[in-house]
Parts: C-alpha cells; structure tokens; sequence
C-alpha cells in the first residue's frame, strides 16, 4: 500500500511540473485505488497503479482515470456509489479508450463484500465498448478516461473531495484482462491524512490543459 501511495505521489509530481497556460488553471487532487478481490495470483502484486485525479472546472468537477500499473490490465467500468453532489455532465475518451454509459454488470463486481456493500449509482456507471480489452483504460501512461458532473445542491470541489475522504462518496473500478485472463476489482483507497497532503499539497493549483 505505502509503495502504491510513493508512486502516486511521484506521479502527481510528474504532472505538477508541466508547463501550461494560465488561462488553463485549476485544483486538483490524486487519490489511488487498491485491489480488494482475489481472484488472482497478482491480487497483492506491488505492481499495481490505479488512480483518479480530482479536479474542477467552472461549476463542475471532473475524474480522470489512469492505469500506470506494470500488470497488463485494462480498466474496463467505473463505479460511483452515491454522488449527492454530481449530476453527469459529460463522457470524454482519451487517446485509445472507448467508454458508454451502456454497463453490465450494473454492479461493482464483488462489491457487495465491502462493508458498506457497494451500491453503485446506474446513472453514473461508464463501462468501456467491445472488445473491452482494447477499448478499456490499459496499463500505460497514454490511456485514460474522463467523466465531468455538474456539481448540484451547493456543492463545491472542496465538499466532493470530503465526501471521497470520509468514504461518503465511493468509487470502485473492474479490471479486466489480467495474465491468464483473470479479472479483479478496485475500490477507492482514503488515505492517510499526511498522505493526502503529500498527493494534494494543499489543494495544490496545477498547469493543465483543460479537457474537451
């Protein structure tokens, strides 16, 4: 787990060094993901490097999810359990992926064994096109997918990252396409709060392109 954490924090930094436009700022926060089922053999390889990164726009939030991981695999659906503040907004695919709202399974893939059960929220499931291997977020730096919500009921940036923080809001993602075809899942990783000042850094203000 501390591993995971290091190298998420490497790659925030990566990223916090790209030299952007101004016009082009804003906040955003990288939390990572761990493998909670045991379907396989690398369940609880050190290799593994899942993450999303939290960030707004003008009245809105995005999640971008990323595949860093040494595994072959393939992010093939994203779960929301709950989202009081979000209302979907936008799907955006990045270089190589091809996601839809059109999911099945409907539910986190083990995720009635997590305490609380997972319970995800159909209207917020992207899951990625056929074949999902190919079209799903696979394990290199230049794959990654996108969803934007509006941000309802008062709510702000700072208010969904305390929901992910206390767990009142939860992601979960299906991973497919693992060696000799095995399949595991991943579930939003809170972390410590020292952690989150190192991935963060105070709500840290980034240089980046704004998505489409």
């Amino acid at each position: 787990m501390r591993s995971k954490v290091r190298r998420a924090v490497l790659l925030f930094a990566l990223v916090a060094g790209w030299v952007m436009s101004p016009a082009n700022i804003c906040q955003a926060t990288i939390f990572p993901f761990e493998i909670f089922t045991t379907n396989s053999p690398y369940a609880d390889d050190p290799g593994w490097n899942l993450y999303v990164d939290v960030w707004n726009g003008e009245g809105v939030v995005n999640f971008t999810f990323y595949n860093a991981s040494t595994i072959q695999s393939s992010i093939a659906r994203v779960y929301f359990d709950d989202g009081s503040l979000l209302g979907l907004d936008a799907l955006t695919n990045g270089p190589g992926t091809q996601f839809n709202t059109a999911v099945s399974p409907g539910d986190l893939p083990g995720g009635q064994n997590l305490v609380p059960p997972f319970t995800a929220d159909r209207e917020f499931t992207i899951g990625s096109g056929n074949p999902p291997p190919w079209k799903g977020v696979n394990n290199n730096l230049g794959e990654w997918v996108s969803v934007r919500f509006n941000l309802i009921n008062g709510g702000t940036l700072d208010d969904v990252i305390g929901e992910l923080s206390t767990g009142t809001l939860r992601i979960g993602m299906h991973l497919i396409d693992l060696p000799e075809g095995y399949s595991e899942s991943a579930i939003f990783v809170i972390p410590e709060p020292a952690t989150i000042m190192l991935l963060s850094l105070g709500t840290l203000v980034l240089l980046r392109k704004r998505r489409a």
